[in-house]
């Protein structure tokens, strides 16, 4: 093989040395490489975009909790274009039905990662309704107005005979330092048989339909009478005039006594109903006792 020397370059022609040269360096490739800057590592924990919704008061309006991980700059998209890069922001929503919010999270490397979540915003039921609320449930009231019933065809519209042994408690459930008024039943007033003195307590309320409520209520019935003897306070279907009809309905729930533990030995009782689809109920209450028997604190509230 022949090789060219220095004096041997110079003798040859020029341009075909420049030839050479050129075909030479065009056969290296013209490629770019990005090489690390000195002293970098790699990002071994790149951005986790997430969040959680919570609604407020105002059920249009939530509140936007980030749990994003290995982030430092977030970008919220919120329905209609809006947009965030509050780290917890808040956002109300125009109007009920289902939408997308989205949340970008971004660390100081460029490196970002995205989570979207559907907000389902749904109007919140009207609260549960007792219209009106229990009148006289305490029978602090000597007139016994608000428990009579319209009419009572071989009964009588007297509702119970007034008392002054009631439970020790108000009706808010303080101790009232002593007793307090209740609604009693004798002897000659029980309900069974029925006579032209029999009582029946009665108060009409419309409810929310397909809603539970309790019914509630104190009672103490005096020893020495009958096993039997016992209070009963019913929810009824619907709302009545007439005692007999009141008489002949089929109670929604029935709450009967169940203990005789003495005059001012009163215990609380109470029952859990689901309201009819007319949302029209009365409480319904009387008394089967041969002594006295005494009833307190009469309450109807939503169970919700």
């Amino acid at each position: 093989m022949k090789i060219f020397n220095n004096n041997t370059l110079k003798s040859m022609n020029l341009p075909f040395v420049f030839l050479v040269n050129f075909l030479l360096l065009g056969s290296v490739s013209c490629e770019k490489f990005e090489l690390p800057e000195s002293g970098s590592i790699q990002d071994l924990t790149p951005p986790s975009a997430n969040f959680s919704a919570v609604g407020t008061d105002d059920y249009l309006t939530y509140n936007f909790s980030n749990t994003s991980k290995s982030a430092t700059d977030y970008v919220w998209t919120f329905p209609g274009g809006s947009s965030s890069t509050a780290n917890e922001p808040s956002f109300t929503f125009p109007s009920i039905g289902t939408y997308s919010v989205s949340l970008e999270a971004s660390d100081k490397n460029l490196l970002s990662n995205t989570y979207s979540a559907q907000i389902n915003i749904v109007e919140p039921p009207i609260p549960p309704a007792i219209n009106p609320e229990v009148l006289n449930g305490d029978f602090a009231d000597g007139s016994y107005d608000f428990w009579k019933i319209a009419s009572f065809t071989g009964g009588t519209r007297n509702p119970y005979n007034g008392s002054s042994d009631g439970e020790s408690l108000n009706y808010d459930g303080s101790d009232n330092g002593g007793k307090t008024a209740g609604a009693k039943w004798t002897n000659s007033t029980k309900a069974i048989p029925l006579t032209s003195s029999s009582r029946f307590a009665y108060q009409a309320h419309t409810i929310s339909p397909g809603r539970d409520y309790f019914i509630e209520y104190s009672y103490a019935v005096k020893t020495g009478g009958l096993d039997t003897d016992r209070v009963v306070v019913a929810i009824l279907p619907g709302h009545y005039s007439e005692g007999q009809d009141a008489l002949a309905a089929t109670p929604i729930v029935e709450v009967p006594s169940t203990a005789i533990l003495d005059k001012g030995n009163f215990t609380l009782v109470k029952a859990r109903f689901t309201a009819p689809e007319s949302g029209l109920v009365s409480i319904w209450m009387y008394g089967v006792s041969t002594k006295d028997a005494y009833i307190d604190n009469v309450k109807l509230y939503s169970a919700d």
